[in-house]
């Protein structure tokens, strides 16, 4: 379906419009607090509240309605693409930068991927609706959580509680849908003044769903999550947790003949925090993790002896002090260590036979990562009037990396990256205002070493330069009974790492590039019943080294709803409109995908509702795509791996038809 791209120009005329008003009336409208602006019980777009960063409450209904995992949540938020493999599994893209560029913390923790084709992103461990928070910060704008976030870095954040009496709070939640789609949760939380326990779990399955034209596609899967922790709360400025969690499924996909067997995960984590009296050091937060992935694919069922089993070990932990330096400049001061190993066995096909020899064979190493990085990150006031308040946010991270190749041109590799940053922030009246500065270095991750030498096809890319991203970040941010934000940013990239399957094999190389983009979106009460929210999005990227499009960039998009509410009822609808993007290199992209071709525009239209009883009971449900159209996105991956037996192989992985679903909440 093609959208003319008088649409798009139509609706960002109508934003433009909007924003007039805004500045047109905001002499006339009252403050508003944060809780007041962000009650929408069925969320169809982010206003950023504050510089570079994006926070959103993963319990409520959003639509569209994400997967069951990470990607499948972050896709909801403007500025997210994601890879579309099947129905789980999904690569995110921020701004146009995919792959390890996009920083994902699991409450703390470094998940990382393991299979070698990318079936499960460290986002496909995560059950979003088990958190509590989810932090989004845009840009090389962090020095504080690991390895530095080259296109920006997501929290999933989960909440610790000190009760102060006796007490048991929970909530449980359970989703239906089209295609056989079933998720459920239960959440529940217990103590005393001492002591709590939380535990959540949870299961999501669905059967592969079809597209627009009925054609159905290879996407089913099936996983379940369970999370326990302990906590000792001796006093109010005390607590000591333990924590285990674990989380196994299978999945298939429409873009390759394997299938995922195992996605599994279990990690364990020790946690504490300390509130002092002292003059310098306030705070003090010491964590340790551990986990590890076991992911097994194979064609066994299709009467193929071919299979692969593939682990993932990762332990770290950090140390972080913040300290009030005086009474106008806090900083935290940190260290954190992380070492993670990859290994794997396969079946050799004339001399093994089935899942057995594969789960008999021994494993061998294949890549091993040390990393060891300290950093300071400093909040200092400016200065602060009646009216108006200005600050300098800065950090200085340094991580010293040890890298050993195991394959057979084995290697060993010493890296010291650097990155910082320096934010300038200024607050008046009921705006703020931000102008900011990043620099990120990147270790090639172990997909990029892992694909072939461009100078020798034999060998690995183990002489990969360290990726190099300088972006500065402008933004304003107003907040009233309306609220608007919006953000640009530039950035040159040096010894970019492009992926590009035009070769014999897959090789990996360095370029330089130019990224730009920026990001807007409103929230605009009509009056106490009517209202609407409204969000654009646009990345451009540039290959500078060979003067071509960088490759999996998604286009102009566009998301607008308007929303009514009465009492305890809620309607809306919801417009999502893409545009075509004809800025393309074939071939060529990162290790989430390779650009495919040229891809047309299409807009899509849901309705959503819900109804609330009390404090305790919500019910929610919506209609997407509801003219059932056939379109999938720019950056999806080849669907020639669709081989359900009545399917069609697809170019790209399409997205789901008309789909329907029923949500309810319950909380006590």
């Amino acid at each position: 379906m093609n959208l003319n791209k008088t649409l798009i120009a139509t609706f960002v005329t109508v934003a433009l419009t909007n924003l007039t008003a805004i500045y047109a009336t905001a002499a006339e409208q009252k403050q508003c607090d944060t809780q007041a602006c962000d009650d929408y019980i069925v969320v169809t777009g982010e206003v950023m509240r504050e510089p570079s960063k994006v926070n959103t409450d993963p319990k409520k209904p959003r639509l569209p309605l994400p997967a069951y995992d990470g990607s499948g949540y972050l896709k909801t938020i403007p500025g997210f693409s994601v890879g579309r493999k099947g129905g789980a599994g999904g690569d995110p893209s921020l701004r146009g930068l995919g792959g390890s560029r996009v920083s994902i913390v699991d409450d703390g923790q470094h998940v990382y991927g393991t299979c070698g084709g990318r079936m499960d992103p460290p986002t496909a461990y995560i059950s979003p609706e088990s958190y509590d928070n989810i932090s989004v910060i845009k840009g090389p704008q962090t020095v504080k959580y690991g390895p530095v976030g080259s296109a920006g870095t997501v929290l999933f954040e989960k909440e610790r509680q000190q009760f102060t009496e006796s007490d048991v709070t929970g909530r449980a939640s359970a989703t239906g849908g089209s295609f056989g789609r079933q998720d459920y949760l239960v959440e529940l939380s217990g103590g005393d003044e001492n002591h709590y326990i939380d535990f959540d779990a949870n299961k999501s399955q669905s059967d592969h769903y079809s597209d627009g034209d009925g054609n159905k596609v290879q996407s089913s899967y099936d996983r379940s999550n369970f999370n326990l922790a302990l906590g000792w709360t001796p006093d109010e400025d005390t607590l000591l947790e333990i924590a285990y969690g674990t989380s196994d499924g299978s999945a298939e996909y429409a873009d390759r003949a394997n299938k995922a067997r195992e996605i599994n995960n279990e990690n364990l984590t020790l946690l504490s925090q300390f509130v002092l009296d002292g003059d310098l050091i306030t705070n003090i937060e010491f964590q340790v993790y551990a986990n590890e992935n076991d992911h097994i694919m194979d064609q066994f069922d299709q009467g193929k002896n071919s299979g692969v089993n593939v682990r993932r070990a990762t332990a770290g932990g950090h140390l972080w002090l913040d300290m009030s330096i005086t009474d106008d400049w806090n900083a935290t001061l940190g260290t954190d260590y992380m070492f993670s190993k990859h290994k794997g066995r396969s079946i050799y096909p004339t001399v093994d036979h089935g899942l057995d020899d594969l789960l008999n064979k021994p494993f061998n190493d294949n890549l091993q990562y040390n990393n060891l990085g300290v950093f300071i990150d400093s909040d200092f006031k400016l200065d602060a009037t009646e009216k108006s308040s200005s600050k300098l946010m800065s950090g200085l991270r340094v991580d010293q990396w040890q890298t050993e190749l195991f394959v057979a041109e084995k290697g060993k590799r010493d890296d010291t990256l650097i990155s910082g940053f320096a934010r300038y922030e200024y607050n008046r009246n009921n705006s703020q205002y931000y102008i900011g500065g990043g620099h990120s270095q990147r270790m090639p991750d172990y997909w990029e070493i892992m694909k072939a030498s461009s100078a020798d096809l034999s060998q690995k890319a183990f002489d990969l330069k360290a990726e190099k991203t300088s972006q500065i970040d402008l933004g304003w941010i107003y907040q009233n009974d309306i609220e608007f934000s919006a953000s640009v940013y530039f950035g040159k990239v040096r010894d970019y790492i492009l992926i590009d399957a035009n070769f014999d094999k897959t090789v990996a190389y360095n370029v330089d590039a130019t990224i730009w983009g920026g990001e807007a979106a409103l929230n605009y009460p009509f009056n106490d019943n009517w209202s609407t929210q409204t969000t654009v999005s646009y990345s451009h990227g540039h290959n500078d080294t060979q003067d071509v499009a960088l490759g999996q960039v998604s286009p102009l998009e566009g998301r607008i709803s308007i929303n009514y509410e009465n009492d305890n009822w809620t309607a809306g609808l919801f417009w999502r409109l893409v545009a075509a993007q004809d800025r393309v290199s074939i071939g060529q992209g990162n290790i989430s995908g390779q650009d495919l071709s040229e891809s047309s525009g299409f807009g899509t239209l849901a309705l959503n509702g819900s109804w609330k009883h009390g404090d305790a009971v919500l019910i929610s449900f919506g209609i997407e795509n509801i003219f059932d159209i056939t379109y999938s996105e720019h950056i999806s991956r080849s669907g020639a791996g669709n081989d359900i037996p009545g399917s069609e192989p697809l170019f790209k992985v399409n997205e789901p038809g008309r789909t329907a679903w029923v949500k309810l909440d319950y909380t006590f």
